[in-house]
């Protein structure tokens, strides 16, 4: 009887206060897991990249047709002084397949991409060429312009609210320099 009403004691403390007794782990909010792999504000990441380029980065004016409840951005140091990329990242934190990524570097410090991983060429309205390039669980558009080279690419789970043509408006909205 002493153990049956000792086990009855300790299971009514742990139903009334069960914080004293057991932690429970809460994941890290978006912004401070991001920041610890170096992402910042996107004005903040914007902004020392542009004073590292010497140059303004022209943006999208279209976005992708799905709801993001944060935008991060760091600077990638490559490799010498010219070798950077901005890296801005569109997330979801309550849908994680809604994830965009635009990523920009100087068009003298280009990706180079090999023949055999584009899957189509597309000829945007400034005339210029861009391409969609094969990447596992992406779609990715990279195309250049006058001074920048912009990696467009988007989570291909969600594929049925977003269509890759969209990747192609999205560089079309850019306000050239």
């Amino acid at each position: 009887m002493k153990k049956y009403t000792m086990a009855l004691l300790i299971t009514c403390l742990l139903a009334v206060h069960p914080s004293a007794y057991a932690q429970v782990d809460q994941p890290k909010p978006l912004e401070e897991f991001y920041a610890e792999y170096g992402y910042k504000s996107l004005e903040e990441a914007v902004e020392e990249f542009e004073q590292q380029m010497n140059k303004r980065v022209p943006f999208p004016e279209k976005l992708p047709s799905l709801t993001f409840t944060h935008v991060l951005a760091k600077v990638n140091r490559l490799g010498g002084y010219k070798n950077v990329e901005l890296n801005v990242e569109y997330l979801n934190e309550h849908v994680p397949e809604n994830h965009f990524n635009l990523d920009i570097r100087p068009a003298e410090n280009k990706l180079f991409i090999h023949e055999k991983r584009i899957i189509e060429k597309v000829r945007l309205k400034t005339g210029g060429k861009g391409i969609f390039v094969k990447v596992p669980g992406f779609h990715v558009f990279v195309f250049e312009t006058e001074h920048w080279q912009y990696r467009l690419s988007m989570d291909q789970r969600v594929s049925d609210h977003f269509f890759p043509d969209e990747l192609v408006e999205i560089a079309n909205s850019i306000d050239r320099e």
